[in-house]
């Protein structure tokens, strides 16, 4: 039974698939939004290229140093806006079209993440606020000023903006394409993060603001776009605030926002977001300790630097079914249990899915972050079974393991409000961006999953009332 006062479940259950019923606009396909957002009559600043980036392991990633490049904090924020949202590689479509790979993934590659970022005091940009676009790996002045105020001293202050254009992605996915920005989203969050980190630039994710200021700030049209999280990185506190009085290039910067399509976003998706942008801090207390028998994690060993990670990671669907030595797998693992700075974490419980040639025991396992332990659930085989969960796709069932993100969206909603389905989700991203460059530097596959049958996951996952799967990624060998 589905509590109708709770916007949460009511938006989550109904934009649940089942066999019969798939959410999405397939007779829209053949009109597809561009993937990028193009602020067209505006000056843009373009960031040298062949930056040498630091050698920093993926292993080692979290831990404090000091600031890279000599103070070039210029060349720093194209180095993070780069590893964060950049074009690894073009490929041409048999259309003639070219199609752009970028760091992160994102469902159905249609790209809704958008990066934007408020500086002052930086050698070579002016005081202003600055949206990134990849496809030339350049910033367009939005605004002009002194944005974080004149008595803000005079040390280089940088703060990062995720916003997602919601169209870009309901275009094909109908209302539950809410769902998908928001992962897509904790993807990108996370990147910043780890480019700013390696780079000796401080990073803390904050989800809580006032939307209705920061959207303004940005000049989006909170009815197609919405910033979803804030980074504060060098010299940014979350106590400093931004002034949008600073003057704008032009007048009708919230156009940019607003798709050529002739269709609207739907209506449930429009309402959960509205619903999602009430400021409520979560308090979710870390999980309690569970009193069964735990295999405990050994500390990751993971060498791949962590921006030759960002930069060759992949979405891969080619797996095959070969013995993956159990070091690697618990490697991966290991790296998810890394604290997460802020915000509501602990909102996500991870869980495993081991297959056959996982060098593990089958069967089904929770992680136990604060630990570092999994515990056994059940022992069996389930790995044909998740693949038929998610749509039929059989090409899940090679894995070696399926990392799945759940989460109590019920007991979340009434201790945060509506806003902690955005916490949840955004974790629930974050933590897939961890596993996909844990296995790249492993030399594994990764593939994100979003789609999948609601109820037959419940199922499967024995979940309680209120529980809900938000996100799978299957990791294995994959064919070279």
């Amino acid at each position: 039974m589905v509590d109708i006062s709770d916007p949460v479940m009511e938006y989550h259950t109904a934009t649940s698939h089942s066999r019969g019923h798939l959410f999405g606009r397939p007779s829209l396909r053949g009109a597809m939004p561009l993937p990028f957002k193009l602020y067209q009559g505006i000056e843009h600043y373009r960031f040298p290229q062949g930056a040498v980036l630091p050698d920093i392991p993926l292993a080692s990633v979290f831990a404090p140093r000091p600031l890279a490049g000599h103070g070039d904090i210029f060349q720093l924020v194209g180095n993070i806006c780069n590893l964060a949202a950049g074009i690894t590689r073009v490929r041409y479509q048999t259309d003639g079209s070219l199609f752009h790979f970028r760091t992160v993934p994102s469902a159905g590659a249609l790209y809704p993440t958008e990066l934007f970022i408020a500086v002052q005091n930086i050698v070579g940009l002016y005081d202003g606020l600055y949206h990134y676009l990849p496809l030339e790996h350049t910033l367009a002045r939005l605004r002009t000023g002194r944005v974080f105020g004149p008595l803000a001293g005079t040390d280089p202050i940088v703060r990062v903006y995720v916003t997602s254009l919601f169209q870009r992605s309901s275009w094909k996915y109908g209302a539950r394409a809410y769902r998908y920005c928001l992962l897509d989203a904790g993807h990108m969050i996370e990147n910043v993060l780890l480019a700013a980190t390696i780079q000796g630039g401080s990073a803390v994710c904050d989800p809580d603001f006032n939307d209705r200021l920061v959207n303004r700030f940005l000049c989006v049209d909170p009815d197609f776009e919405g910033c979803l999280a804030q980074i504060h990185s060098l010299g940014c506190s979350p106590q400093a605030d931004v002034d949008d009085s600073v003057p704008t290039v032009t007048d009708s910067l919230a156009q940019f926002s607003r798709s050529p399509m002739k269709t609207g976003l739907p209506e449930s998706l429009l309402a959960m977001h509205r619903a999602a942008s009430s400021f409520a801090r979560c308090p979710v207390p870390k999980p309690k300790e569970t009193e069964l028998p735990e295999l405990s994690l050994p500390p990751h060993d993971i060498r791949m630097p962590a921006a030759d990670a960002l930069v060759a990671r992949r979405s891969h669907r080619n797996f095959v079914r070969r013995q993956v030595p159990v070091a690697a797998l618990t490697d991966i693992l290991s790296f998810l249990c890394q604290e997460m700075e802020t915000g509501c974490t602990h909102a996500v419980q991870i869980e495993v899915i081991a297959g056959e040639n996982s060098g593990m025991e089958p069967g089904h396992y929770r992680m136990d972050r604060v630990r570092r332990a999994m515990v056994a659930i059940r022992g069996g085989h389930f790995m044909a079974e998740m693949a038929k969960m998610c749509l039929d796709q059989g090409w899940l069932a090679e894995c070696a393991l399926h990392i799945v993100f759940t989460a109590d969206l019920g007991t979340l909603s009434r201790q945060c409000g509506p806003r902690a389905y955005r916490y949840a989700h955004l974790e629930a991203g974050r933590l897939g961006q961890r596993v996909y460059l844990a296995a790249t530097a492993k030399h594994l596959g990764a593939c994100g999953i979003g789609a999948f049958f609601d109820d037959e996951a419940v199922s499967i996952l024995s979940l309680p009332p209120g529980h809900a799967l938000l996100y799978l990624v299957g990791v294995g060998p994959i064919k070279r």
